[in-house]
């Protein structure tokens, strides 16, 4: 049976019969390809591919992959690949921490997060920008946070196919941003335009790195530079091949300093802000102004937009609160809401409820976080005194520092 036949639906039986062969045997091969810092240009990293045996129809990297995901077997064919990509690296002597990167769907990344072997060998997990859309956020960032909580870094790719993905940067928080020449260049001006002001806009807040996809050309590494790229990969450098007997020495990819959320489940919007703001006193009226103000801009920016909001518990967040959401529910990249007692919501799909612990310090405050690629504005705010319904006084602090907000956001991604 050849590679050809595959799409034939006669074969289909076939195929999946060798994909099973391959995977419960182990059969995969590892192909590596370099990973160039560009400031020492020296091998930092490599990137992994899986094939299949040789003289085998399902010997593409492609093929075999297309079968993985037509079977309903990928979570089994990204684990026999991951376990494969380690062990051959291991025998070559590579063992720096995150000095592989491994492609993942979201399905395996929600796995991982539970397999405590395999967390034991940190790496730089991949995940397709264009996924994040497709699946269940939630679930997703909690699955990250656990993952990166065990020294891995996250790498997100094919960042600029959505505008969502530009969006969620700040809930995923990569250490690494892929940009596909490939894919940029061939974008309309303003869509270009708009990710590579969207990419380094955040790079600049969090200090991750941008890894270059596709360097084929000496003027494509210029381009590679000119888009803030830090580090690159591609035919220039070398292509997808085995190890080699010598190995560098591999540093690997370091996490972005503000990129880790483990630590953060105490911190909240409020205690991040103060450690950089001095906070003002008002009422629950000019609050309720600017979250208003803050809820539209966000409604402005569509689907390119991240937001939070906090409500301290479940009787503030009536219908007023409902009417003003649930629509930003149904355009925003993702809407999450937070509270004591929200467990008692019935909430549609397009708005992310999260049940906050009578105890947590996020119950005290009321915030609005609001995140695009062109907009940045934190709302955070607490009591002063009694915690009574009849006290009106708060200290709150209005801030559109972007590093600021990220972090605001990443203490409450880290409570979904």
């Amino acid at each position: 049976m050849s590679a050809s036949q595959l799409s034939d639906p006669a074969s289909s039986s076939g195929a999946s019969a060798e994909l099973d062969r391959i995977i419960e045997g182990g059969l995969v091969r590892t192909r590596f390809q370099p990973i160039f810092d560009l400031d020492s240009m020296s091998v930092v990293a490599y990137g992994t591919s899986t094939r299949g045996p040789k003289d085998s129809p399902l010997e593409s990297q492609d093929v075999l992959l297309t079968a993985a995901r037509d079977s309903g077997r990928i979570v089994d064919f990204d684990t026999v690949s991951r376990a494969g990509a380690i062990l051959t690296s291991e025998r070559s002597g590579l063992s720096a921490p995150r000095s592989l990167f491994f492609s993942a769907a979201p399905s395996t990344v929600a796995r991982l997060a539970d397999d405590e072997t395999a967390l034991a060998h940190p790496m730089v997990l991949e995940i397709a920008g264009h996924t994040l859309i497709d699946t269940d956020l939630a679930p997703l960032l909690r699955a990250i946070v656990r993952i990166r909580d065990q020294g891995w870094a996250i790498a997100i790719t094919e960042v600029g196919v959505d505008p969502h993905t530009l969006a969620l940067l700040p809930a995923v928080a990569p250490d690494v941003i892929c940009l596909d020449l490939q894919i940029v260049s061939d974008l309309p001006d303003q869509r270009l335009a708009s990710v590579l002001s969207g990419v380094s806009a955040y790079a600049e807040a969090t200090g991750c790195l941008v890894l270059a996809h596709g360097v084929e050309t000496e003027q494509q590494l210029v381009t590679a530079r000119a888009l803030g790229a830090t580090l690159a990969q591609g035919p220039l450098f070398g292509g997808a091949a085995e190890l080699p007997t010598t190995l560098p020495y591999l540093s690997g990819v370091r996490p972005a300093p503000s990129g880790r959320l483990a630590g953060l489940r105490q911190d909240t919007p409020f205690s991040v802000a103060a450690e950089r703001r001095e906070a003002r006193v008002s009422n629950s009226g000019l609050l309720l102004q600017i979250s208003l103000f803050l809820e539209a801009h966000a409604a402005l920016e569509g689907d390119s937009a991240l937001v939070f909001g906090t409500f301290q518990h479940r009787e503030n967040f009536d219908d007023r609160a409902v009417e003003r959401y649930y629509p930003l529910g149904l355009t925003a990249a993702f809407v999450g809401v937070f509270g004591h007692g929200f467990d008692q919501l019935d909430l549609d799909d397009s708005v992310c409820g999260v049940e906050l612990d009578v105890a947590d310090p996020l119950v005290a405050e009321w915030n609005v976080v609001v995140i695009s690629p062109n907009f940045a504005a934190t709302l955070t705010a607490r009591q002063l005194g009694d915690p009574s319904p009849t006290n009106d006084t708060y200290e709150f602090i209005l801030t559109h520092d972007r590093r600021l907000t990220i972090e605001a956001a990443r203490t409450l991604v880290a409570r979904l």
